[in-house]
């Protein structure tokens, strides 16, 4: 080291030494967050009806909070489902059809039974479904 500080080679040293040091550092961070990753809370089930105004043998029509629509219908059993219209094929809105009580896609002929399994065509996964809850006559339903 001369008076005047350091030299060349001794500034580049510290300089990657300080560099790596950052890059270990942040590297451990981001690595602590996948190994403890903070839990997500899952939004509160929404008010969507009152259990009387779904019919029997008809589907009631509501949306999501995103505006996608969402059909209530009562099972055979009596209890009630919420299910999505989106076809799980490709995205298409299914129709509900309430003499056959099936789920129509128009896009590739695709059918669903009314809990929404695939019975023909091209879909191979059911249509999407939300967990319900009834309190007090009032239906909530969880759309996350």
């Amino acid at each position: 080291m001369n008076e005047q500080g350091m030299n060349r080679r001794e500034a580049l040293n510290k300089m990657t030494t300080g560099g790596l040091s950052l890059v270990g550092i942040l590297s451990g961070v981001i690595g602590w967050g996948f190994l403890y990753p903070i839990p997500k809370e899952t939004p509160p089930a929404l008010f969507a009806c009152l259990e009387s105004e779904i019919p029997n043998g008809k589907p009631l029509e509501i949306s999501d909070p995103q505006g996608r629509k969402v059909l209530l219908m009562r099972k055979a059993d009596g209890g009630i489902m919420a299910i999505r219209t989106v076809c799980s094929h490709l995205g298409c809105t299914v129709f509900y059809r309430a003499k056959t009580r099936v789920f129509e896609c128009p896009c590739h002929q695709g059918v669903f039974d009314e809990e929404g399994n695939p019975v023909s065509g091209p879909p191979q996964t059911p249509l999407g479904r939300y967990p319900i809850e009834a309190r007090n006559g009032k239906i909530f339903i969880q759309f996350a």
